[in-house]
């Protein structure tokens, strides 16, 4: 029928990590919003969702926006546990933002123990290419080195932001645990349960 909207058949909780000031509530709002938000207030957290369709089928993503301040590591923690994917951003305008990823994936994969840990590395504010302090070269190479996507972007293109969030979905997608088959129910289950499980 035309005009109906698919519900989306997986939900999936995208956590957003990174230092101060690298950019995640712009992302997030450009992403979710449609646009770049000229100033952003530091806040504990903030939640996003947008559905958005990937390899042909509907996903509907919540976004969390967290602080970088180190003071909230109990609730920085509980969305690493707790969550499905991660987006670790960077500002390619500051050196002392890259350092801080590396010892945040190395909790992240403290903190999940044996879980997947699907995630894309992002560098932001790509377009002030003047005040660069990171290379696309280090970025490609710390990702290289977790075994995961690497984009440099600017939250002012809705296109370049839209990516990092398709890729993050491939990520969860292809790092799931299979599904399990529900067991087969025999064709004759109903003549052998026991008669007591039939209730009136």
């Amino acid at each position: 029928m035309e005009g109906l909207v698919l519900r989306p058949a997986k939900g999936y909780r995208v956590v957003l990590l990174g230092s101060v000031a690298v950019g995640k509530t712009a992302l997030a709002t450009q992403f979710a919003c449609g646009r770049f938000p000229e100033r952003c207030e530091p806040s504990v957290e903030e939640l996003f969702s947008k559905v958005i369709e990937v390899n042909a089928a509907p996903a509907l993503l919540e976004i969390v926006d967290t602080v970088g301040a180190d003071h909230l590591v109990t609730l920085k923690d509980l969305y690493i546990r707790n969550s499905d994917g991660f987006v670790v951003l960077y500002s390619v305008c500051s050196e002392a933002s890259f350092e801080a990823v590396r010892p945040l994936r190395e909790r992240m994969g403290r903190l999940r123990g044996s879980r997947a840990v699907p995630l894309v590395l992002v560098g932001t504010k790509a377009d002030l290419d003047a005040e660069r302090q990171v290379l696309t070269a280090q970025g490609r190479a710390l990702a290289r080195e977790w075994r995961c996507p690497f984009l440099e972007v600017t939250a002012k293109s809705k296109l370049m932001v839209d990516r990092v969030f398709t890729q993050v979905v491939r990520e969860m997608e292809a790092l799931a645990p299979p599904e399990e088959e529900a067991p087969r129910v025999p064709a004759n289950a109903q003549d052998t349960w026991p008669s007591e499980r039939f209730i009136g």
